[in-house]
């Protein structure tokens, strides 16, 4: 005698109504099918960038976050800006030149409030503003990452012009570019070092 014959009625009943049951859990919606928890889309994002590529936030330093966060804004690429900070600032956030530019970003406080709108006194918005320059500049000069660069430092008109730019437009040109391959390549080597400031 087989064991279902065995069993008590109710056992039976329960068994018999398991085997009816379970091929209609194949035919629930998927809504209603028990789900599990799904890794939030910030930690997606995070799990998406390799190990190389996380030099550039050696790059940014302090402020990885709030270059993420232009990026996504602007479409411009982090290790891109995390290098025009690295050479603009350093890292720090009350950063003032001779010429009066401020932040990680360097921007002049006419050019931040009356142009780009942010405030350049708060971090976030000082990255913003300078992710959104530097956005302006590449679709102004048709991508050249030089000359937008030449022009994030010596000035968009001086640039267009044509005129010859300063030894130190120059070197902060390359100097930015020799940082984006760096972060690019992943390399262990010490980040470059320049003098070049900001004049917007």
């Amino acid at each position: 005698m087989s064991l279902i014959m065995c069993g008590r009625p109710w056992q039976r009943g329960r068994w018999i109504q398991g085997l009816v049951l379970v091929p209609f859990c194949f035919l629930f919606p998927q809504s209603l099918q028990y789900d599990l928890p799904r890794v939030p889309i910030g930690l997606q994002w995070e799990a998406m960038i390799s190990a190389q590529n996380r030099d550039w936030h050696r790059l940014a330093g302090p402020f990885v976050r709030p270059v993420e966060m232009a990026s996504r804004e602007t479409g411009i690429p982090p290790m891109l800006l995390a290098a025009v900070v690295f050479v603009e600032s350093r890292g720090q956030a009350r950063a003032i030149s001779s010429a009066g530019a401020i932040g990680p970003m360097q921007l002049m406080p006419t050019t931040a409030m009356r142009v780009l709108h942010v405030n350049p006194w708060q971090i976030q918005q000082n990255i913003l503003g300078g992710a959104v320059f530097l956005q302006d500049l590449l679709k102004r000069f048709h991508g050249n990452l030089t000359l937008a660069l030449d022009a994030y430092n010596a000035g968009p008109t001086r640039v267009a012009s044509g005129e010859p730019l300063p030894p130190s437009a120059v070197a902060y040109a390359k100097t930015v570019e020799a940082l984006l391959q760096w972060a690019k390549a992943g390399t262990q080597a010490a980040p470059l070092q320049s003098r070049a400031t900001t004049q917007l």
